[in-house]
C-alpha cells in the first residue's frame, strides 16, 4: 500500500496522518450540519472540535499502547507521541471523545444525550473514512489468507508483514462501519427521545467491531487471552441494550 504519500529526503508526509485529519474534518462537517437540524448552534460543534480531537487522539493512542506492545513503549516513551506513524485504537478514541463530551456539556450546560445524538452520525462517518488510513499504513492488518481478494504489502515502511497475502480486514471494517452509518442516519429522525441515536451507534459499532476482529492479524489481547476489542465491543452492546431499556421505560425520557 502507500504508507508515505510524499518523501523529500528525510521529510515525509505519511498517509495515516493525512487521512485521519480529513476524516476528522468530514465528521466535524456532518456534525455541524446535524446540529443545525436539531436546533443547536453549529458553533458549539466547532468549539468542541479541538477538545474532541485532543481527547480522541489521547484515548486512541493510550489504547493502542496499552494493548499492542506496552513494553516497547515503556522502553521508548517518546515513541508514544509519534501518532503520525500509525497506531490509534478507535475504541480508545470513542472513549476519549465521550469523556471530553461529558465535560464539555457540563461546562456549556447542555444535554449530553442531545449533544451525543448530534455527534453520532458524524462520528461513525469519520470512523468509516478513517479506516482508509489503516489500509494504507498497514498497522491494523488482517490474518493470512489465500483468498482471491487478499492484499499483499510490499513497502518496507508499512507496518504489516511484507510479501504475505492477508485478509483486507480494513476493507471489511470500512464496509461494516458504512452499514452502521446508514443505520444511524436512516433512523435518527424517527427517535423522539434523546439518547437513542447514540445508543444505535454504540450497538452498531460494537457489533461491527466484534465481527471484523475474527479476521484481524494483530488483535490486541488481554493478559488472559481474550481479544480486547471484542471484550469492549460486547461491553458497548450491553451498554446500548441497557440504555434502550432504560430510555424506553416510562419516566426515562428526561435529558
Amino acid at each position: 500500500m502507500y504508507p508515505v504519500l510524499l518523501q523529500l529526503g528525510s521529510f515525509q508526509i505519511r498517509s495515516y496522518g493525512v487521512v485521519v485529519a480529513l476524516s476528522f474534518l468530514l465528521g466535524l462537517w456532518l456534525s455541524a450540519r446535524e446540529a443545525k437540524r436539531k436546533g443547536l448552534d453549529p458553533a458549539l460543534i466547532h468549539d468542541f472540535a479541538f477538545y474532541a480531537l485532543l481527547g480522541g487522539i489521547v484515548g486512541a493512542r493510550l489504547y493502542f499502547v496499552a494493548f499492542s506492545e506496552p513494553a516497547y513503549y515503556l522502553s521508548n516513551p517518546w515513541e508514544i507521541l509519534a501518532v503520525w506513524r500509525g497506531g490509534l485504537g478507535i475504541i480508545g478514541a470513542v472513549a476519549g471523545g465521550f469523556a471530553v463530551a461529558v465535560w464539555y456539556c457540563h461546562r456549556q450546560n447542555i444535554s449530553i444525550r442531545r449533544f451525543a445524538d448530534t455527534l453520532a452520525p458524524g462520528a461513525i462517518l469519520g470512523q468509516t473514512a478513517g479506516i482508509l488510513a489503516c489500509l494504507l499504513n498497514g498497522d491494523s492488518f488482517g490474518r493470512r489468507s489465500d483468498l482471491a481478494w487478499a492484499i499483499t504489502y510490499t513497502d518496507p515502511r508499512a507496518m504489516a508483514p511484507l510479501n504475505v497475502p492477508l485478509h483486507p480486514v480494513e476493507i471489511y471494517e470500512m464496509a461494516a462501519y458504512l452499514l452502521v452509518f446508514v443505520l444511524v442516519w436512516a433512523t435518527r429522525k424517527r427517535y423522539r427521545v434523546d439518547g437513542f441515536v447514540l445508543l444505535t451507534y454504540l450497538a452498531g459499532y460494537g457489533a461491527a467491531r466484534f465481527a471484523v476482529e475474527f479476521f484481524r492479524g494483530n488483535p490486541a489481547i488481554f493478559a488472559w487471552g481474550l481479544p480486547a476489542a471484542q471484550v469492549f465491543a460486547v461491553a458497548l452492546i450491553a451498554i446500548a441494550v441497557a440504555g434502550f431499556y432504560r430510555l424506553g421505560k416510562p419516566g426515562g425520557t428526561r435529558s
